[in-house]
């Protein structure tokens, strides 16, 4: 039985423009908390979920392709004598896997930014607590000042 390879470089090029809107998102998300402009993160939010499910689904329907072809959901999958054949789904298949590699270092990078600035801001809170912190706050001699721990406010 003969696959249907064209169906096959369909599915994968569909799957490649939602990825391709997801990391134009991503990209944006990363601007703006570099930035720190929580407006537009809260306007990308809902765009990025609905780019994230359709992504989802795009991958489903290709998975269930493959999986009801007998196709392995590996790269070996391109070692059928069908898909050898036909250069585009190579093609795809690469520019594909590339998408998610670059979604992926995107995703992570603003994921460590995220933890950056949580920290930061919890620290910001305990200083503004006179709380202890991590690097401790200095009196006016340049030394240590023992913070009290507490929920008293600094003067500004």
């Amino acid at each position: 039985m003969s696959l249907d390879t064209d169906y096959f470089a369909q599915l994968m090029s569909s799957e490649l423009d939602v990825s391709k809107q997801l990391f134009t998102l991503l990209q944006q998300e990363l601007d703006a908390v570099q930035h720190q402009r929580t407006a537009d993160l809260d306007t990308l939010k809902p765009a990025k979920a609905q780019q994230v499910a359709d992504l989802k689904q795009q991958a489903g329907i290709r998975l269930k392709w493959m999986q009801s072809h007998e196709l392995p959901l590996t790269p070996e999958c391109l070692r059928h004598p069908d898909l050898k054949q036909n250069t585009s789904v190579l093609e795809l298949w690469q520019q594909l896997a590339a998408q998610y590699d670059l979604n992926r270092q995107i995703s992570e990078r603003l994921s460590e930014m995220v933890i950056a600035l949580r920290f930061r801001a919890e620290q910001k809170l305990r200083i503004l607590h006179a709380r202890q912190n991590d690097p401790h706050l200095y009196n006016e001699n340049g030394k240590t000042a023992g913070a009290n721990p507490g929920f008293k406010s600094i003067e500004a």
